[in-house]
Formats: C-alpha cells, structure tokens, sequence
C-alpha cells in the first residue's frame, strides 16, 4: 500500500458479538432463570413440589458454563426469588415463614455454589483454552516473524496473529525515517477516505476502544499499531501476551530495516567495485587498440610514399582489425549497460538457429582465420523465438572467445540440435579450457580466467553479455570442459523450441 500521506485511510472495526462477560450474557441468564420458571410450574403440577428446584440448578450450570460465573450468581439470586414467588407456596407472594426459612435458605446456598462453581470452572476453562492459544499464536508469529524478509511479511504476521491470539482487529503501519505506510489489517476492518495524514489519526483515535500503540526499539519507532480490542486484553496474562508480542513484532521491524540498509550498501559496495573494475578496463583494454589505431594511421600519414603497397594493405588491416575490436568493446559495454537497466528492446522473431549460427560465423570470418571450422547441423523443421540481431551478438561473442583461446591451426566444432523441447546451440574449442574452479564465474562481467586462459586484450564482456541475453529469451548457457584430451570448452546455448511454420501451398 502507499504512503498515507498521499491517500490515508480511516480505519473502524466492525463489532464483536460475545456472551461472555459482556451485557447480553446477564440477559441470556435471566432468559434461562425465566425457562427454568416454566419448567419448574409445570413439574409443581404434574409431579408435586419434589423436584421443583431440579430446573433451577440446571439453568444456573447452563448460564455458568456459558456465560461466566458472574452471570450465574446473577442467576442464582434472580433463581431464588422466582423460586420463593412463583413455585414455593404461597405462590405469587415471596414468604419467609419459620418453616420454609431452612428450605428457602438452603435453595439460596445451593444456587449461589452450584451457580459459582460452573461459573468459575467455566471462567478457568476459558481462560486456560485463551492462554494457550494466546501461547501457541505467539510461537508461530515468533517463527513467522524470525524468518520473515520484507516489513509486509512483519505486518501481515503481526495482524494474523492478533486476531488468532485474542481476537483483536488491527491495522499496521511501517516507519522509516518519520514516514508511515500501511501494510495490513485484518479483514474485519473496513477503509474510509480522509483528507491528511492529521485526519486519518483523529479518526483512528476515535474509533470504538481503539488504542494505539507504537513499536519501539533503541533505533527509535519503527512502527505503528492500531487495535480495537473487547475486555479480554485488560486481562494481566493477556496484556503480557501482547507487549510481547508487539516487542517481537518491533525487532522484526529493525530487523528488516536493518536488512534493506544492509542491502542497499552492498549494492553501493558492489557498484564502486563495478566502477573499478570498469575504469582499470577501459584504462587499459581500450586504450590498447587506440593506441594501435593512432599509430598505424600516423605511419600513413607521416610515411605513405615510403612504403610499398604491401606495407601499407598490413597498416591499413591493422587499423580495420583494432577498430573492430573496439567497436566490439563498446557493444558489449553498451548491452551489458542495457541488460542490468532493463532498457534492453526485444525484437522477438520466429527464426531458423542454423541462420543463426551461420550469420554469426560470417561475422566472426576475419576472427576466425587459421582455425578449422566443423560444423554439425542436425536440428530441423524447429525455429527459436528470438531477436536475430541479439542472438547473433552473443553467438558472435562465444565463437570469439573460441577464436581467443584456441592455438592456430585448431579445430572448432559449431552445431545445431534438437534436444526434447530445446533447441542447442554449442561451440567447442580446442584451447586451455575452463578449470572446475573457474565454471561458475567464466560468465561474470570483468572475468576474465586464470593464468592458463588470461589474455591479451578484452574486457570480460563478452560471455556475460551472451548469459544476459541468452536469458532474456528465456533459454540457457553453460560450459562444459575438458572436452578434448583434457583440454578444450564447449559453450552451450539452450533455447525453447519453436514449431516451424507449415509452408503455404
């Protein structure tokens, strides 16, 4: 939910219907003392005065066991006179002859303990059964609280267990830096709109035995509780379950609280060590072809009548070969920049992965000079959904990384296959290899291998920009190696497969 600064909320219980210890409960007593009346007359005329007073006890253990012990004295006091006026004689008079004194006085004393005793039996029952329940909600909101990882997960937890440990209906409210947001409520509460922040609280405030209370720790309020509760909470076991539980509830808060700052320095963390690794790249790895850009172009232009033709057809593809390379630096950079924003366009196509493949190894042709290409497509009648211009960008950074890493005169085996439901674009080299150790970082910006497979140039963009994008059409990338006496890497690229379209007659 939104901060209520910008649309609050009034929040107003809907009302708890309960017998015990509540108003209805004396009525539902004196309609139970007026039944058992009846029954007591019409027992007087049909079976004479011996067991007149069996209703009375039976109404009194009734009105105990539902109502509470004081409904029931209440009871039994209003058993008594009904008794003495209308089924003891003289009947519609109350007489307190010498002789029926002993009666009178005994059927007080049996309905004041028979009435007592339910009632209190009943009262310990209840409060025992509220107790472990309060008990048994508060370990599950401390394990819901302690693994909970967000302030929502806190507040929900908070108000499921007010309701299912005393019946309380709550609204919840996170603060951070003097800003509060709602977070949860129980279902029983209902929303009505108010102007500001200052008129949300007055509502709140008048709202029907409203309290409010705020969650506090040493780092100061962390949140805010608002909680219509019935007379069971002014109960001492029940005041306790519930500073507990708002104790809880506020830790969870800071604990959450702390968590996100924890989160955001580490990202902060994680983005100077991006910004480092960034900068000492393009300190070098881009500078490099630069130089080499600068140099042969000023050969040119200084000395062009002095070298012969050939000469200058070398100048000429060294700069051709050193621009390419930067060009590839900055595209990686620029879709590296583009995948981690989100701002990346898909341009989802219905293509052939065998064109994929080809287009890739034209591009990569100049790159790939001096190695044998063998190439195995078997996959047919399937296509793949993808963007043609990503896929051949990350296909054309994994031949390239092959072409890196593999000696002159080496084979490379590109293929194309059908596996299930997937479709597998692999390239396999013949270089060092990728180590067990190395596996799961050789997709990671700025990895760029160890001792057996560090090279000259490159910033580290290429495989994780192939990862990225390779992901971003729902499929995967991996690497398998030693593939050849101990050596070589195969880069795999699963994709979902893609019914290939029946041609139109």
């Amino acid at each position: 939910m939104g901060s209520i600064t910008e649309n609050a909320w009034s929040i107003i219980p809907e009302p708890e219907l309960s017998l015990r210890g509540r108003p209805g409960g004396y009525v539902l007593a004196l309609l139970l003392v007026f039944a058992a009346t009846l029954v007591s007359i019409a027992t007087l005329t049909l079976a004479g005065s011996r067991s007149t007073s069996l209703p009375f006890m039976v109404a009194l253990v009734v009105v105990g066991i539902w109502c509470g012990m004081r409904p029931a004295l209440t009871a039994a006091i209003a058993a008594f006179l009904s008794y003495n006026f209308l089924v003891a004689d003289p009947q519609l008079a109350f007489s307190f002859e010498p002789a029926d004194v002993v009666v009178l006085v005994s059927f007080l004393l049996a309905a004041l303990l028979v009435g007592a005793m339910a009632g209190q039996l009943s009262d310990r029952t209840h409060a025992v059964t509220d107790q472990l329940r309060r008990l048994t909600a508060l370990l599950a909101a401390s394990r819901d609280l302690s693994v909970a990882t967000a302030a929502s997960e806190v507040a929900q937890s908070l108000a499921r267990t007010l309701k299912s440990g005393s019946n309380i209906e709550a609204a919840i409210w996170s603060v951070n830096r003097g800003e509060r947001t709602l977070l949860a409520m129980t279902d029983a509460v209902s929303v009505v709109g108010a102007e500001s922040d200052e008129d949300l609280k007055a509502l709140v405030l008048a709202g029907k035995n409203a309290l409010l209370r705020d969650l506090r720790t040493a780092r100061g309020t962390v949140g805010l509780v608002a909680m219509w509760t019935d007379r069971k909470v002014e109960t001492p076991a029940a005041s306790d379950w519930l500073e507990a539980l708002l104790k809880l509830g506020a830790i969870a808060f800071d604990r959450t609280t702390l968590a996100e700052d924890v989160f955001e320095a580490r990202l902060i963390a994680d983005r100077e060590g991006l910004r480092t690794a960034l900068l000492s790249s393009l300190s070098h790895d881009l500078r490099t072809p630069i130089a080499t850009i600068l140099a042969s172009a000023s050969s040119l232009l200084e000395h062009d009548s002095r070298f012969d033709g050939t000469t200058r057809r070398e100048l000429l593809d060294t700069i051709q070969e050193q621009a390419e390379r930067l060009n590839r630096y900055v595209s990686n950079l620029l879709d590296m920049t583009r995948l981690e924003t989100g701002v990346l366009a898909l341009k989802r196509a219905l293509m052939e992965p065998a064109e994929a493949m080809i287009s890739a190894l034209e591009q990569t042709r100049r790159r790939l000079v001096g190695r044998r290409v063998e190439r195995a497509f078997t996959a047919s009648n399937v296509m793949i959904s993808v963007d043609p211009v990503l896929i051949e960008q990350a296909l054309v950074n994994i031949l390239e990384n092959a072409a890196e890493f593999s000696p002159p005169g080496s084979i490379i085996r590109v293929g194309v296959a059908r596996e299930d439901d997937e479709v597998m674009l692999v390239v396999a080299d013949q270089g060092p290899g990728v180590s067990a150790e190395e596996r799961p970082q050789v997709f990671d910006k700025f990895f760029r291998g160890g001792a057996n497979r560090r090279r000259e140039g490159g910033v580290g963009l290429g495989l994780a920009v192939a990862k990225g994008i390779v992901e971003a059409f729902g499929g995967q990338i991996g690497v398998e190696s030693p593939v050849w006496d101990g050596r070589g890497a195969r880069f795999i690229i699963r994709l979902p497969a893609q019914q290939a379209m029946e041609p139109k007659e």
